[in-house]
């Protein structure tokens, strides 16, 4: 019996499951109800995207770039070099907490405004 129970359980709560999106229109319960749903997986998905790709990325690229520009050109070599040498560490290691940041930020705003779409799953835009 227990068995059985368990499995109707299942099956209603994925037969919800798929119905969800479709409500996400209008305003009211339902929406916020969506919309929250909307953040929660937002949440689950946007934060380690958000520290994978701030962390490996934009970070540490962004850090060697100023560092080029700080030590006197954009442009040349050795300031690259020497830019990457100590802008990838440090912007791996600043890149961590600042996407995850990042991702939360994204799953807040754009889970509630469009839950369940392509575009509050992927954390796109530049800062």
């Amino acid at each position: 019996m227990t068995k059985r129970t368990l499995a109707m359980l299942i099956s209603g709560a994925l037969a919800l499951g798929t119905a969800t999106p479709s409500f996400a229109d209008g305003d009211g319960p339902v929406h916020n109800m969506v919309g929250l749903g909307g953040v929660t997986t937002g949440l689950l998905i946007d934060v380690p995207e958000g520290i994978v790709v701030d962390s490996l990325y934009r970070v540490p690229m962004k850090c060697q770039r100023t560092l080029a520009e700080h030590f006197g050109d954009s442009k040349g070599a050795g300031q690259n070099i020497a830019g990457a040498i100590l802008g990838f560490p440090v912007g791996f290691v600043w890149g961590i907490p600042y996407g995850a940041l990042h991702g939360a930020k994204h799953a807040f705003s754009k889970g509630w405004e469009k839950p369940f779409s392509t575009e509050s799953y992927l954390v796109t835009e530049e800062k």
